[in-house]
């Protein structure tokens, strides 16, 4: 029997309106969590095998090339995370036709804006590499991946958008078998155009496209084959964009504050060293910290989105109980998550830094270690941040989750980083992201006791929705 059957099987026995909010989430966070961690394997995986074959340079060219990631999938976000929740909520009140409707407008503007924007910095891949402050061989290396991710732009973005709805659609494992196909072609390709081709970074790019490709085309067909409630239609609403994009703008901040925090972060490390040699040892330890840290941020932001189809979902059925029961299930589940999390990596880091390391290269291993163990801190307080953001979206509270983004990921981080490093210098840096996460947490509970108060859990708002 094929993954597709089983999968329908399965989604006749599942009731959004009625299941266990638990049986629901953990439905939409097991598979998602494998999609996730596939996801998160791309730039880990490119990072492993160019510090293995190519050295600390291009380790630090690829760690200087992440910001360019977390500003595609801001574009995909945009646009994505907010129709899905849309569409997730038109599900819920039988609307079928107008979940398809935005899917499609969203599917076919992401997909021509993706490949202007894509053609335009391919021209200027050059100048983006210096911005992002890649210099000397490092900036060739910088200029040879990026002209590849560049190009290959609106896969990357298209890749992760269809998945989101796939997810919202009921079939979370078809997202996960694709996420993962992609991933382990990824690493195959790595090797190949790596060790076995000698292609360089413009290999590992490579790979890394066509594995996005790969993903794309498994995720594409459920919707060309019409196998769910959602697939493409031949009609476009330029409206549907714009509520998509209003919806979608809080999490589209979220990742692009985060390129920006990981360029500041670049720059102050540079800013710290007093030689080349030294600036390029800070660039390829940031990266290590950054590749290895990004499991915990995918497991983490798997918890969100297991909260969100069930949270959109039973909003757009008026079952507020429900919505409020399975956010304070997931707040609960990621922060216990970040703990555990931030226990393994305390015995198992030294094994993980090692993996990106050439040999005569682990003098690197004990500065990667002490930048770990007080950088990661901050994971045990990033689920409460990441599921009060996501799950404030996925209900219809843009201007909450937006709060909420930016103090996460913009608003605390950049003045602590910049008093902290200059008064203890490197471990400032270091300690600049906990303390950010720790600060917003506080705003957290803020929007929680307003909207407790004045908004969408006041008990007069919910009879009034239902």
């Amino acid at each position: 029997m094929s993954v597709a059957s089983v999968e329908t099987s399965a989604n006749d026995k599942v009731d959004m309106r009625k299941d266990s909010v638990y049986k629901l989430f953990f439905y939409f966070f097991i598979p998602n969590l494998c999609a996730m961690l596939a996801l998160s394997t791309y730039s880990t995986i490119d990072g492993i095998f160019v510090g293995k074959k190519l050295g600390e340079d291009a380790l630090a060219a690829i760690g200087l090339c992440w910001p360019v990631f977390p500003v595609l999938i801001a574009f995909e976000l945009l646009f994505g995370l907010g129709a899905a929740s849309i569409a997730a909520y038109f599900l819920g009140k039988g609307q079928d036709h107008r979940a398809r409707l935005m899917f499609s407008s969203v599917v076919y503007f992401a997909s021509i804006s993706s490949v202007c924007i894509g053609i335009l910095l391919f021209v200027y891949a050059r100048e983006v590499g210096i911005a992002l402050g890649a210099s000397g061989d490092v900036l060739d290396y910088v200029v040879e991946y990026l002209q590849v991710i560049f190009l290959s732009a609106v896969i990357i973005v298209l890749h992760p958008l269809l998945d989101v709805f796939v997810i919202n659609d009921k079939r979370p494992i078809l997202a996960m078998m694709a996420m993962i196909i992609g991933s382990v072609s990824n690493i195959i390709l790595n090797y190949i155009f790596l060790f076995v081709l000698e292609l360089g970074m413009f290999g590992s790019a490579l790979a890394t496209a066509l594995g996005h490709g790969l993903g794309m085309s498994i995720l594409l067909t459920h919707f060309v084959r019409k196998k769910g409630r959602i697939y493409l239609v031949k009609r476009f609403s330029f409206n549907a964009v714009l509520a998509s994009a209003k919806n979608g703008i809080p999490q589209s901040l979220s990742e692009l504050s985060v390129a920006v925090v990981i360029v500041v972060f670049n720059h102050t490390l540079v800013s710290l060293a007093i030689d080349e040699g030294m600036k390029v040892s800070y660039l390829a330890i940031y990266s290590i910290v950054m590749y290895v840290g990004v499991v915990c941020f995918t497991i983490l932001l798997s918890c969100a989105q297991g909260v969100q189809p069930v949270a959109s979902y039973n909003y757009g059925a008026k079952q507020m109980g429900r919505v409020k029961q399975v956010y304070a299930f997931g707040v609960g589940f990621a922060t216990l998550i970040g703990i555990l999390v931030y226990v393994i990596f305390l015995f198992a880091d030294s094994h993980l830094v090692k993996l990106f390391l050439k040999s005569g290269q682990e003098w690197i291993l004990e500065p990667t270690l002490e930048a770990m163990k007080v950088y990661y801190v901050g994971y045990i307080f990033l689920g409460l941040n990441i599921v009060s953001s996501i799950f404030f979206q996925s209900i219809q509270r843009p201007r909450s989750s937006f709060v909420i983004t930016l103090s996460y990921n913009l608003i605390f981080i950049i003045p602590l980083l910049f008093v902290l490093s200059h008064l203890y210098g490197v471990l400032g840096v270091w300690v600049s992201y906990p303390l950010s996460l720790i600060c917003s947490s506080v705003v957290v509970v803020g929007v929680l006791l307003y909207e407790y108060r004045y908004g969408v859990f006041k008990d007069s708002a919910i009879k009034a929705l239902v």
